[in-house]
This record gives structure tokens, C-alpha cells and sequence, in this order.
């Protein structure tokens, strides 16, 4: 291949976000770059809100290990998952295999009772940045994302402090997170399931007046029922040439048969959002449809849903949370296949694109309790 052929393959894996594949201990894993950033980041992204909880340490180290065997090269934590017990079990697991992981990891959220313990101040920022970096047993974080973003801080001490982290050498790149609460969209019925005037502001001032690096990456719930990003985030994060991370694939666990009829009493969704109800009917008949759809397939609808993701190139990388060592290799395979454009038709048919039937539904039901417990 001559030097004009090797430049043109170049600009279009360039591109096209796509770098090729890898074999790694039997496996191939893809990888797509990070936006604009030179990052190259495995399209699967290992989760770990569970380690430390319904996941103990020794099962999320077997889990963390046979990602990384596996060609997953970003692992995503936050410090306030488990209490930062997440964050103390994934580095001790890869205290022998650093050069092999991009960590990602968040702050924001509240972790103690005082008035600046969550948010996004530079004091908050910083704080949090110098705990994770002691939880993880690392000398720097790879990717540090706002978990959410904190309206009461102005966007330009948010982005300083995120700037002073990456000129001392102790975080590589800055991302965003950007979904608000259930109760922030009760309270606030126009806000979008992800405000992306926010992203923007960030993206322009740091780019524009300020001359600072922006986010590389933006996470975001995306799934077969959640797909309100379609409508302004995954073009913004096109435009800004800012990496989209999907998170929740599965609907916290939604897309499953278990919860067809009544939800079962032992899921984490059920407890936590308590799906019943009127408010929960259309979102009923579209697990039916997507069960039917997945069969259709021979796929379960977990792996129907996964396929359904890895197929698409706005998605530069999927997270994946599992439980257990049997969650993980289903991800694992089924985020190697896609789904054909018959089936993303039937798709779009069962939930119209950019439509939100989940998270919506969440606050719905959310604002439906608490009108009720203030009557």
C-alpha cells in the first residue's frame, strides 16, 4: 500500500471514530477514538457501581480481570459508588495491570453531610479528585467526569479547577454525566433527560473564550426504551466532537422477561422506582413488542438490546455494569453482533426515536407519589 493509500485508510478510520480490532487472549475487541481526542477507548467500558455491594471483592476482581483479558481497556467508577469502596476494590485489582486500564471516574454527588460535600466547586472538584486518586492507589486519573452538573457553581470555576487538574498531571482528560434526578424533573417538567444547553456552554466556553481543553466524553442513559438523547445530545456531541458513553443498555434491568406483569420484588429497579401502575402501561406493551422482536431474533432481550447498541456509530463506547461473571460473558458476546436494518425498523416502530419511555416514566411516577404524599 503506497503513502497516498496509507493516508487515505488513515482519514477514514479517522473519521469514522474506528480504529480496528485486537485480539486479546482469544478475543477480539474493537476500539473507537474518544471525539476528537487521541484516546482509543474499547467499545465495551467495564462498570462498577455493584462492586463493593451486591458484588463482593472477590467476584468484581475476577469480573474487573476477565474484562481486561477480554481487549476492555476503560473501566468506569465514581466516588461515591459503594462509599468509594468501588473505587478501593478496582484499584487494588489492577495495581499489577495499570498500563493496561483507562480509569474513569466521577465526582459530584454527595458524600457527607456538610454544605460543600457534592457539587461542582472547585473546592468539591479537587477534594474529591485527591481521594479518588488515594481510593485507586494511582498517580492520576484518565478520564474525570461531573457526574452531574451543579447549576449553583458558574461553568468557569467548574472548568478551572478541572484544567488545574490536568496541567499538575493528575487527570488526563475531563468528561460530563449529565442526566439530572427523577426529583430534578419533577420539579422542573421542560428539563431535558439530559440539559444540553449545559454541555454546550461548556464545550463553547472552554473552546472559545477560555482556551481550554473540553470534554472528551459525554455518559448519558441510551437504551432500546430511553432514546430522548437522539434528539439533541448524540448531534451536539457530534458537532463538539465530544465522545458519547452509553450507559444503562439494559434499563437498570428493565429489558428482561422478569418484568413483564409484576415487577419482582428482589431487582434493584423495582425497589428503587417501583414500576406499577397506569403510569407504567405503554412501557409494558413495548417490553412485550421488544420480547417478541428479540425471539424473532433467537436472542434474549438483553442481548437483542446490547446488539442493538454496538451496531450504532454515535455510540463510541457502551458501559456495561454486571453483577456477576455470567452478566459480564453475555455483554461480552452479544456486544460483538448487531442487529440488522429490518430489525432497527421493528425497533423505531415499538419506540419511536428520540422518545423516552423509561426515565420519563421514572419521573412521571415519581411526580405522581409525591403529589400524592403532599395532598
Amino acid at each position: 500500500m503506497d503513502s497516498r493509500s496509507d493516508l487515505d485508510h488513515y482519514n477514514r478510520q479517522r473519521h469514522n471514530g474506528r480504529w480496528g480490532r485486537r485480539r486479546q487472549q482469544g478475543a477480539w475487541m474493537e476500539f473507537h477514538q474518544l471525539g476528537r481526542s487521541g484516546l482509543r477507548v474499547s467499545t465495551v467500558t467495564l462498570g462498577t457501581f455493584n462492586f463493593g455491594g451486591p458484588t463482593d471483592e472477590a467476584a468484581a476482581e475476577e469480573i474487573i480481570h476477565t474484562a481486561l483479558d477480554a481487549g476492555v481497556n476503560l473501566v468506569d467508577t465514581a466516588n461515591a459508588y459503594q462509599d468509594g469502596r468501588s473505587e478501593q476494590i478496582l484499584g487494588k485489582a489492577i495495581r499489577h495491570r495499570r498500563d493496561d486500564v483507562l480509569i474513569a471516574t466521577k465526582c459530584y454527588n454527595e458524600v457527607g453531610p456538610g454544605p460543600n460535600d457534592w457539587g461542582n466547586s472547585a473546592y468539591a472538584i479537587k477534594r474529591e479528585c485527591e481521594r479518588s486518586l488515594r481510593r485507586l492507589g494511582v498517580d492520576h486519573i484518565d478520564i474525570f467526569h461531573l457526574h452531574r452538573h451543579d447549576l449553583r457553581t458558574p461553568v468557569e470555576e467548574t472548568l478551572g479547577a478541572l484544567t488545574d487538574l490536568v496541567r499538575d498531571g493528575k487527570v488526563r482528560y475531563i468528561g460530563t454525566s449529565t442526566m439530572p434526578s427523577p426529583e430534578e424533573m419533577a420539579e422542573q417538567p421542560g428539563l431535558g433527560v439530559v440539559p444540553t444547553w449545559r454541555l454546550v456552554e461548556m464545550a463553547v466556553l472552554a473552546r472559545g473564550s477560555l482556551g481550554i481543553p473540553g470534554p472528551v466524553a459525554e455518559q448519558s442513559p441510551y437504551n432500546l426504551l430511553e432514546r430522548e438523547v437522539e434528539r439533541d445530545i448524540l448531534p451536539i456531541c457530534r458537532e463538539y466532537g465530544v465522545g458519547f458513553v452509553a450507559y444503562s443498555p439494559l434499563a437498570m434491568g428493565y429489558l428482561s422477561e422478569r418484568f413483564l406483569g409484576e415487577p419482582p420484588a428482589d431487582a434493584r429497579f423495582t425497589e428503587w422506582w417501583s414500576p406499577r401502575g397506569t403510569v407504567w402501561e405503554p412501557v409494558q406493551r413495548a417490553l412485550a413488542a421488544l420480547l417478541d422482536l428479540a425471539a424473532e431474533h433467537g436472542q434474549s432481550l438483553p442481548e437483542f438490546a446490547h446488539s442493538w447498541l454496538s451496531g450504532n456509530r454515535d455510540v463510541t463506547s457502551t458501559i456495561i455494569g454486571p453483577r456477576t461473571l455470567e452478566q459480564l460473558t453475555l455483554a461480552l458476546k452479544a456486544t460483538g453482533t448487531t442487529v440488522d436494518a429490518q430489525a432497527r425498523q421493528a425497533v423505531d416502530a415499538i419506540v419511536a426515536p428520540g422518545s423516552s419511555l423509561w426515565f420519563r416514566t421514572i419521573e412521571q411516577g415519581h411526580r405522581g407519589t409525591r403529589d400524592s404524599e403532599e395532598c
